[in-house]
């Protein structure tokens, strides 16, 4: 079965609406631990540009489907405040997403000033929480109210072992693959030693 524009937007907002779920509930555990808050607010802001990159899509759908439209009317006003930080996306595209290089100006070193201090960007963590919890509603009503679509997209989908684990698995093997980094670089530099607090 082919799928249809639209259905295929559902599936990526389905996955976007899980990553989502999964760090609000950790951001919502650990809210008091500043080091995770300042971790996942990156990713939340990368996330909610996929969201709203994504979303650009619907308006070409509405023009198609009265549901679609009904839809995005009753989710309007999350989409309102989620496309008022109009510097998220230069943010995101700078200095979350591709390591502090500027691709619009040459790839020259990104201004944090111009990107962050003095662009339209959540500086907070609660507006980002926000944020990301009003892309997973945008999505629920989309997902609760076209189910039907988004049913038989899923159901297009493989079904793949999520079980499936590559890489270390263990702390102790973590602890001997960086004692192993730290023996090699420090036998052939040991002021790295002194460097490092060591």
């Amino acid at each position: 079965m082919s799928l249809s524009k639209f259905q295929e937007s559902l599936l990526v907002m389905g996955a976007i609406k899980n990553n989502m779920q999964n760090d609000l509930k950790v951001f919502k555990r650990y809210i008091k631990d500043e080091d995770l808050k300042f971790s996942l607010y990156g990713k939340m802001i990368i996330d909610i540009c996929s969201f709203l990159n994504e979303f650009k899509r619907f308006n070409a759908y509405s023009r198609e489907s009265e549901s679609i439209r009904d839809t995005m009317r009753i989710t309007a006003p999350a989409i309102t405040r989620l496309k008022c930080w109009r510097g998220m996306e230069g943010m995101r595209n700078t200095m979350l997403a591709h390591g502090f290089r500027d691709e619009k100006d040459e790839g020259k070193l990104t201004s944090i000033s111009k990107r962050y201090f003095e662009a339209e960007v959540p500086t907070s963590y609660a507006e980002v929480v926000l944020l990301s919890e009003y892309c997973v509603y945008v999505i629920s009503a989309f997902i609760c109210r076209h189910s039907e679509e988004y049913q038989s997209a899923l159901d297009t989908v493989p079904k793949v072992d999520v079980h499936v684990q590559r890489g270390i698995k263990t702390m102790a093997e973590f602890d001997a693959a960086v004692k192993e980094l730290e023996d090699h670089m420090f036998r052939l530099d040991s002021s790295l030693k002194k460097c490092f607090g060591v």
